[in-house]
């Protein structure tokens, strides 16, 4: 049958073992491929009259398979060597940090890219933890971190160079997607679908002239799968060494072509559940000790003074289990520890839709649909109160001391009692252990029209809508006015003792018995009770249309161009229960608050090719980009994004790159809107440890506070009860725009001699002016405190203190900053080899990727001069990174082994400083080394076309925690750690994959 004779072919978009074979049958030839590495290359789908050659031809383009031999009706394909190792050719494909098509090594901004391989068999139980793996990506919030955290609770959020989630856009096949927090711009990774997730490409810098002004710090575009034909299922459960912390996952996904190839239709669903990992599941977790940076001491127990039976009159008696005793040391107190969790438990449900419908030959209607519900359910200590603890919006109530005719009191307390009452503090555990459960619906959807028109310009007008719903229920928490109620109580003469208010007690009241442990009654717990709720609500809708294509032609090639049009309103409201409207509980007072943002966009960007083939000039094209965008916002109006870049390949081996760009980021919902909102953080006060005597600036500006020196009239020291405040974050209607300015420069090599090692080094440099953000708890008491003209300033205003001089608030607002800067270089190799001249088979594959910090600062101008906080080199902010792997495979087997690197870090620049200016020459809790974790993994693919894989993986085979780091320490806990390194220890996972 002659091969030039025109067929009718209808071979569907499948995988190349499949589709190969199909055309074959339809074009009554013979075709001989190399069966074991068509696995996982797609074709298209090919439909039409043509003849046989011509359909190959389109079957295997961009697969990097050759004909090689075509003669007597058979034709003979093969993968080149120099295709083989790396995973196949390199394809002109829309990169992340660009909407023109080309290549990832051909585009002028670094991408780092995690595939969907890497994820699955690498064994992450969140996205998130995947790509925090990549140096210069850090998570700031997952389920190590937000135990304790109010509104973020459950959520996973990155950001890209240490710069915040606030500044990364997170995209989803390169469209905006709505935030899933309350209060802050931060898409959590954990409400997508992981198995619909087939790569996420990450674009550090110089992005927000193509995506938007969000992309201050970069872009991380998540690419869903949209080529899966047949079925796929996938099921794993893992664990950890040291007990706890459990994790499973099912998802499944199928995908379906029909009306002749016309209709493509996918459908997805995965389901993970994290168990919880509490802290006494860790020996280190449950060390009881505190540092005192100020003295380089170190305290052990380290215990709380708010006691389960109760400490009266500053420590004179207080009550354990034996009853009621004297003089309180810290050793008497009360440990809260061992009610703490570590990892959040949380239930994740996702589910996902797909279509594209070809309504002619050059349009196509698609339309996706993510759905996704996060169940989460933190519980931790009981809350404590004392009778300075203050109730209200403005905090103008106090609950006060309990008066000497309350019938409770015994008669030693009560003879050691001032006139005005009985002081006091209390853990109230038989109300409960707090628990905060949080469920998130997020769902977010696209409908679009794409095609074609002028033979090559390529047009896409789409539809975003997304919602995020969020419900939270925070339990057994302490209604203050009605715990002011129980204590007033009175005797009535005949031994009933009530409540002395009468509104009060028609309204229920209980009287309360705080003396001794397990004295509070169940009717009086119930009657102090609360139990409160929080609905947060986001709205996006992003309109956006582009084009692409040809310009024109130049001597050395085609100007590549794009351009569009984007318009988006995000919506944040939020609404809270009566009892937390009115600022009655002791929980974190969120307020009720609404607000909107829209913005209008143009954008466009093109690509020069100047020079080609030439001596000295293989290549060397200009890039340029800009987006102009309007905002319905007083003190923004008009931003503006551009950038210019060049790249240049003397050679065909060497590429170097450089780029240059500005974008104006205009603040957020929650930056303009939001009013004071409660958080609970972890401070030292510099002003613990002040005693009547004690010499130093801080010593002196501390006792100016009444509060303080009034505490000191009763005793020699000055000391803050409890390191965990309350610090609202507020937003600033004065806000205005923050200015970055971006420089990369770096070179790619992709040497001939080496057909399958690619390698590039960049260096990157970013610069905030006005950058919007809070300054740190650590930085507004220092200021505060170290003010050469006394505590009458601005960041003491921040700061609030009872009449014991006890911190009780601290306010957080964002503000327009001097600057903020990150800059450093970046590396990464890949290359695939094999070992046949030593006799060892199979194919090698080993990648590796560094990231040197050289500036992480933040300028502000301080109570004096100007300050500037440094965070490189840091914990968390570690000034070398590395991940490596190395990966062989033969037939259905494949082992691998990956490292994940961090340097030597320190607790905290400003305390180095401090212990240099104090003559601290060993500080026991600064110095860090590095630290390693190695990972394991394997599989085996087993039945008819290897439908069956199952796999294993065992992460921190060492069992590496990282450093103990305890509470007192900038950059630790109460439970000794820093999520940076991970809490789990040795994991392991198992797991069973099959494909129809």
């Amino acid at each position: 049958m002659a091969l030039a004779q025109q067929r009718a072919f209808n071979v569907p978009e499948a995988e190349a073992v499949t589709s190969i074979p199909e055309l074959a049958r339809q074009g009554d030839i013979q075709i001989i491929a190399p069966a074991d590495q068509l696995k996982g290359i797609r074709t298209p789908a090919i439909k039409g009259e043509m003849d046989v050659r011509e359909a190959l031809k389109q079957l295997i383009r961009n697969t990097g398979l050759k004909i090689v031999s075509d003669s007597d009706g058979v034709i003979v394909l093969q993968m080149p060597q120099e295709q083989s190792y790396l995973g196949g050719p390199i394809e002109e494909v829309v990169v992340t940090g660009s909407r023109l098509k080309r290549s990832t090594f051909d585009s002028p901004t670094p991408v780092m890219e995690a595939d969907r391989e890497t994820i699955q068999e690498e064994g992450y139980v969140d996205l998130g933890d995947a790509l925090s793996d990549i140096p210069g990506v850090d998570q700031s919030i997952n389920l190590s971190t937000s135990q304790e955290d109010t509104q973020n609770n459950g959520l996973s959020v990155i950001s890209l160079r240490g710069l915040g989630s606030n500044r990364t856009l997170t995209l989803i096949d390169g469209h905006r997607t709505v935030s899933n927090s309350g209060n802050r711009n931060a898409v959590s990774l954990s409400s997508l679908p992981k198995y619909f997730v087939d790569r996420v490409e990450i674009t550090t810098g110089g992005a927000s002239a193509v995506y938007g002004a969000d992309a201050v710090a970069g872009v991380v575009n998540i690419i869903t799968e949209d080529k899966l034909d047949g079925f796929e299922a996938r099921v794993t459960g893992g664990g950890t060494k040291d007990g706890g912390g459990d994790n499973d996952n099912f998802s499944f996904g199928a995908g379906q072509h029909f009306f002749d190839n016309r209709l493509y239709v996918m459908a997805g669903l995965d389901y993970s559940r994290q168990m919880i990992l509490r802290a006494r599941d860790r020996n280190w977790a449950m060390r009881s000790l505190e540092y005192d940076p100020d003295t380089n001491t170190v305290t052990t127990p380290d215990t709380s003074s708010y006691m389960a039976g109760g400490y009266f009159n500053s420590g004179a008696y207080y009550y354990d289990e034996s009853g009621l005793q004297t003089n309180y040391t810290s050793a008497d107190g009360y440990e809260d520890r061992k009610d703490g969790t570590l990892i959040t438990p949380a239930d994740n449900l996702s589910a996902a839709v797909k279509l594209r419908y070809d309504l002619t030959e050059d349009t196509q209607l698609w339309s996706q649909l993510l759905f996704s519900q996060v169940k989460t359910n933190s519980v931790r200590e009981p809350y404590f109160m004392s009778y300075s603890s203050e109730y209200g919006v403005d905090d103008e109530y106090e609950v006060g001391r309990i008066s000497l005719d309350n019938p409770y009191v015994p008669s030693e307390i009560a003879s050691s009692s001032s006139s005005s009452g009985v002081t006091w503090r209390r853990r109230m555990v038989e109300v409960g252990n707090l628990e905060i459960y949080n469920r998130r619906n997020t769902l977010r959807g696209w409908l679009g029209l794409k095609g074609t028109v002028f033979n090559d310009w390529d047009w896409d007008l789409t539809y975003g809508y997304g919602a995020y719903s969020g419900f939270q229920v925070r339990r057994n928490g302490i209604n203050e006015q009605r715990m002011a109620y129980a204590l007033d109580s009175e005797n009535t003469g005949d031994g009933t003792i009530e409540c002395a208010d009468a509104d009060a007690r028609e309204d229920g009241c209980v009287p309360i018995n705080i003396f001794g442990v397990g004295s509070i009654s169940d009717a009086a717990a119930d009657y102090v009770r609360a139990n409160v709720w929080y609905r947060p609500h986001n709205r996006q809708d992003d309109i956006q249309g582009t084009m692409s294509g040809t310009l024109f032609d130049l001597p050395a090639g085609p100007v590549e161009s794009a351009f569009g049009f984007e318009l988006h309103r995000d919506l944040t409201r939020t609404r809270v229960d009566p009892l937390t409207t009115a600022g009655l509980t002791n929980f974190a007072y969120i307020p009720e608050y609404s607000g909107d943002i829209e913005a209008k966009e143009v954008f466009a960007e093109a690509s020069f090719p100047l020079l080609k083939d030439l001596p000295f000039a293989h290549e060397l094209t200009f890039d340029v980009a800009g987006r102009f965008g309007h905002y319905n916002l007083r003190n923004v109006n008009n931003v503006f994004s551009g950038r210019l870049g060049l790249q240049w390949a003397p050679i065909q081996d060497i590429r170097f790159r450089s780029e240059y760009s500005t974008a104006q980021r205009a603040p957020n919902t929650t930056e303009l809107y939001s009013p004071p909102r409660d958080d609970y953080d972890t401070i030292v006060d510099p002003c613990s440890g002040v005693t009547q005597t004690s010499t130093g600036r801080y010593d002196d500006n501390c006792r100016m506070d009444p509060g303080i020196a009034a505490a000191l009239e009763d005793s020699t020291t000055f000391t803050q009860a409890s390191s965990e405040v309350n610090a609202p974050n507020s937003g600033n209607a004065d806000l205005h725009e923050e200015t970055a300015h971006t420089l990369t420069a770096g070179v790619v090599v992709t040497p001939r001699f080496a057909k399958d090692l690619q390698l590039s080094v960049d260096y990157y440099d970013i610069r905030i002016a006005g950058a919007i953000d809070t300054l740190s708890n650590t930085d507004l008491l220092a200021e505060c405190y170290g003010d050469p003209n006394g505590i009458d300033n601005a960041f003491c205003a921040e700061v609030t203190r009872d009449s014991e001089g006890q911190i009780t608030k601290i306010v957080n607002e964002d503000q327009n900053l001097d600057e903020e800067r990150a800059s450093g270089i970046d590396a990464a190799l890949a290359y695939g080899f094999r070992l046949t001249s030593l006799s060892i088979p199979g194919k090698f594959k080993i990648s590796f990727s560094y990231s040197h910090r050289i500036d992480l600062n933040e300028t502000y101008q301080g109570a004096v001069t100007q300050e500037t906080d440094n965070y490189n080199g840091e914990v968390g902010s570690s000034k070398n990174r590395a991940r490596t792997k190395l990966r062989w495979s033969k037939g259905p087997v494949s082992l691998s082994w990956a490292a994940v690197y961090y340097g030597a870090a320190v607790d905290s620049n400003t305390l180095g400083a401090y212990y240099r200016s104090a003559g601290i020459t060993n500080p026991l809790y600064y110095h860090f080394s590095s630290y390693w974790r190695h990972d394991v993994m394997g599989s085996y693919s087993f039945g008819r076309d290897r439908t069956f894989r199952v796999f294993g993986v065992v992460n921190n085979v060492f069992n590496q925690y990282g450093p103990f780091i305890p509470y007192g320490t900038d950059s630790g806990n109460k439970y000794n750690y820093n999520a940076t390194y991970g809490v789990r220890g040795l994991s392991y996972q198992l797991g069973l994959e099959a494909k129809f």
